[in-house]
């Protein structure tokens, strides 16, 4: 086998892999019924995305990651979409750390 040939093919497998794994997790959820508790877990799974993001920066960041927390919970609160208050507070940080 030849280096083109081996580098093709892994690259084939890996999105081989990457496809299933997103198919297979489509297929799963068909299975779990959303009610009582799987509801309530799925309900809350953005919020503790945005806290798994915003919180090593929070902790590594200083008083301007503190300030961007807070106008992400602020934003997430008023608009309900964790995606905007990530947004918001990502943006807020790096507007902080170049004026600063």
């Amino acid at each position: 086998m030849t280096g083109e040939f081996q580098a093709l093919a892994a690259i084939l497998v890996m999105a081989l892999v990457t496809y299933l794994t997103r198919v297979g997790g489509f297929w799963l959820m068909r299975l779990i019924p959303e009610v009582g508790f799987v509801r309530s877990w799925l309900h809350h799974l953005p919020g503790a995305v945005v806290i798994a993001i915003l919180a090593p920066m929070a902790l590594q960041g200083g008083w301007a990651a503190a300030v961007a927390i807070a106008v992400a919970v602020t934003l997430g609160l008023l608009r309900q979409s964790a995606l905007i208050a990530t947004f918001g507070a990502v943006g807020l940080v790096a507007v902080l750390r170049q004026l600063l």
